[in-house]
């Protein structure tokens, strides 16, 4: 049976065209029910293969296929085939977890000093800054590469009433992470109706909000984690406040 998986791995790999890949996953589905497969994986294969078809637009039709299709070829490569020798990926629980000590990652940066025979100096650390988003985005992708080989920045895809953009994406576990950085002109009901709207236009499985507080807008993290770090509409949401100490 693995062969099996094996070859239509292939197959999917050579599919361009969305004609195409709707006949690939109605044969393949009907192959996994013949062949009697366990329910689950013909459930993943179904959810990881699904796709938003935009009548309105040809090429957003595609490249939801295309996305569609790179989510299911990376269960089967990652998830099937992991006992294998294939990449095995970190599980969410990982994820959590690293997100949450992502501030070691940024002390080790800034505050050790490079031994003094690296050409890299103090003031060469000294001079990397979050000062907004994207800043806090390109550090967050450059931490997580190593441990989830397929996240993705920028990712545009059809809500059903527009298209909406996450910031990081994680396709292997239908993740999504969202970067924020407070600034002055920003507020908490401002911060707060951001993180609202996105929780309901984003279509995954978990959004994670990175928020970088250096304006310390956020007056009581408890409260605020306590009123998100919740399931809404059967999304996980978690929230990580980084509120740096200047001394």
């Amino acid at each position: 049976m693995s062969n099996l998986l094996k070859n239509y791995a292939e197959e999917l790999k050579l599919i361009e065209r969305v004609e195409e890949y709707d006949a690939f996953c109605h044969r393949f589905i009907q192959n996994l029910l013949q062949e009697k497969f366990d329910s689950e994986i013909i459930q993943n294969v179904r959810s990881k293969g699904t796709y938003m078809a935009n009548e309105f637009s040809d090429i957003a039709t595609r490249n939801n296929m295309l996305r569609a299709k790179e989510n299911l070829l990376f269960y089967l490569e990652t998830t099937l085939f992991g006992d294998q020798g294939t990449y095995s990926k970190p599980d969410e629980c990982c994820l959590e977890k690293y997100l949450n000590c992502f501030y070691l990652f940024l002390e080790a940066l800034k505050e050790r000093l490079p031994d003094k025979r690296a050409s890299l100096t103090a003031n060469d650390l000294q001079a990397i800054k979050i000062e907004n988003e994207y800043d806090l985005q390109h550090l967050l992708y450059a931490a997580l590469r190593p441990l989830y080989e397929d996240i993705r920045e920028e990712v545009t895809e059809d809500s059903g009433v527009g298209a909406v953009r996450s910031d990081l994406k994680i396709p292997s576990l239908n993740a999504i992470i969202e970067a924020k950085c407070s600034r002055k002109s920003m507020n908490l009901k401002s911060l707060t109706e951001q993180i609202e709207a996105d929780i309901v236009h984003y279509k995954a499985d978990s959004i994670y909000f990175y928020v970088y507080d250096k304006e310390k807008i956020i007056k009581d993290r408890h409260a605020f984690e306590t009123c998100f770090n919740q399931n809404f509409d059967g999304k996980k949401v978690r929230i990580i406040i980084l509120q740096p100490v200047n001394l």
